[in-house]
């Protein structure tokens, strides 16, 4: 399949990265079953300066080639101790809906954001467009 992003589907950053923050995880929920199109929920996480986490949370669909993103639903300020339980609760959420298999990218070993992005990259997870 080949998917035409025409430059950013998405309309910009879902999130941004200031200096001396970098990515902390990145949460992928797949559907076990093919709804005949791909579909994901995906949180992404950024470790702040302060040592808590930013969330952005959406769902990602590509129907046709054509590229659908859901509204981004954000949350600032997380302490890292609480955010097991809150994608423990988007499990069971999203399980209810649709059994699911979750799918964890752990970018916390990587010293530098540029090293997170090269990981990324080789693992081809990121398309290096969103990278500014």
């Amino acid at each position: 399949m080949t998917i035409d992003t025409q430059g950013r589907p998405f309309g910009g950053a879902i999130m941004n990265i200031e200096k001396g923050e970098k990515m902390y995880k990145v949460y992928r929920f797949i559907p076990k079953k093919n709804p005949g199109y791909h579909f994901e929920y995906r949180i992404l996480t950024k470790l702040k300066k302060n040592g808590n986490l930013a969330l952005a949370a959406y769902n990602y669909k590509v129907v046709d080639g054509v590229v659908e993103k859901g509204d981004v639903m954000t949350s600032d300020d997380v302490p890292i101790k609480d955010v097991d339980g809150l994608i423990k609760g988007v499990q069971k959420s999203i399980e209810s809906a649709s059994p699911s298999d979750l799918h964890i990218i752990d970018l916390t070993k990587y010293k530098t954001l540029e090293e997170q992005i090269q990981m990324m990259v080789e693992l081809d997870k990121v398309n290096t467009q969103y990278v500014d």
